[in-house]
């Protein structure tokens, strides 16, 4: 502090001696609109600007601004879910990796699917590099389907990663008569939903663009009742679950073969899944291929992790490079292995160029996508 002010002192006596003022008198103006007093002004601002820039300050390594500091982590869904445990577990081991070694406090924001932290992130965190958050894959995508609320442009966050790349699975039970997804283009089939979600939008665009016949009943609370519902034999199966939220919360269906994986909703299959087939290769016709390859594209940065916009460059590096660390450092994929989290990494720069692949979507097939990603927009 006392060097930035020494230099800011430094840099103001210079200017008097340059407009011929001796350092510690006043600069008088000579009216308010006066040539004198706007070349002083103007003079005085830039060497005002020029000292703090070049101050001690502003010029830290990121190991020096770091140091001793904390960095907010904010979580754009609730405590327990699969985001909130990513974020959770990410934050305990990147401290370590980070320059100065700052702490990590994850702060859970939730509202409007993401939106309320999105925005906070955008528009009014700190822009130093000590804020940072974790928002759901779809919120990048909401200002190009027109979701009202969106108040920031996905292209200016800065994507530093993802511990995953998530692919949705469609699948029945393994009692249903619906056993592949050509099963389910002929024969109606009856599946759990939650009014709203993601499986409910994947549904409707899978009958429309797939010629899929799912009968989708929204009675379900979320995906956890949907799947006893399943068990139970009140429904036959679930259009769209992550792969890596059903191997957590249900291995022994797949150990056991309890359910019919049908296809894969994402861009590409899942090294998992070499015999299920993308969803991708049943489209109706090009405009329906894009369009489900848009909706794809949603799922791909899995759980992004994003520093705001106007971040200095050289710590959203130093924060990419952190979270890389993180995500390759043993005792973190040891840990995650135990808590059956899939470990799946994305950099932050493959977010940024599929961002700028998404937006550069024609517009006719951007709406189309937006009738299943924003339907009651």
């Amino acid at each position: 502090m006392d060097l930035a002010f020494a230099g800011i002192m430094g840099a103001v006596g210079g200017l008097h001696r340059l407009i011929g003022e001796r350092p510690g008198a006043l600069i008088r103006p000579s009216g308010p609109f006066s040539p004198v007093s706007r070349e002083r002004g103007w003079a005085l601002s830039g060497a005002l600007f020029l000292a703090i820039g070049s101050s001690p300050a502003a010029a830290q390594s990121p190991d020096a601004f770091w140091r001793g500091k904390s960095i907010d982590l904010i979580i754009s869904s609730g405590v327990g879910g699969g985001y909130d445990a990513y974020a959770r577990l990410v934050a305990r081991y990147m401290e370590k990796h980070m320059p100065g070694r700052p702490r990590i406090i994850p702060k859970n924001m939730v509202g409007a699917g993401g939106l309320v932290a999105a925005n906070y992130i955008a528009n009014v965190a700190a822009k130093d590099g000590t804020v940072i958050g974790q928002i759901q894959n779809t919120v990048p995508f909401d200002p190009l389907f027109g979701r009202s609320g969106a108040q920031f442009d996905a292209l200016k966050l800065n994507y530093l990663g993802s511990a995953n790349s998530e692919t949705a699975v469609v699948f029945t039970w393994h009692a249903s008569p619906t056993r592949t997804f050509v099963d389910l283009q002929n024969r109606e089939t009856v599946m759990a939903v939650a009014a709203g979600s993601i499986s409910a939008f994947h549904a409707a665009a899978m009958n429309d663009l797939a010629g899929a016949k799912i009968k989708a009943v929204a009675g379900y609370p979320g995906a956890t009742e949907g799947l006893l519902a399943m068990e139970r034999g009140e429904v036959e199966g679930h259009p769209t679950i992550f792969w890596s939220s059903l191997k957590a919360a249900k291995p022994e269906w797949i150990a056991n073969r309890k359910i019919n994986l049908l296809a894969q909703f994402a861009l590409k299959k899942h090294r998992e899944l070499p015999d299920a087939p993308l969803i991708l290769d049943y489209a109706r016709d090009s405009e329906a291929r894009e369009t489900i390859e848009l909706m794809a594209m949603t799922l791909a940065p899995g759980r992004p992790f994003v520093a705001p916009p106007g971040a200095p460059a050289d710590r959203v590096e130093a924060l990419r490079g952190a979270l890389t660390a993180t995500l390759n450092d043993p005792a973190f994929r040891a840990d995650a292995q135990s808590r059956q989290m899939e470990i799946d990494p994305a950099s932050g720069e493959e977010i940024a160029a599929l961002m700028q692949n998404a937006y550069a979507t024609p517009k006719p097939i951007a709406r189309r996508a937006a009738k299943y990603m924003t339907p009651n927009n």
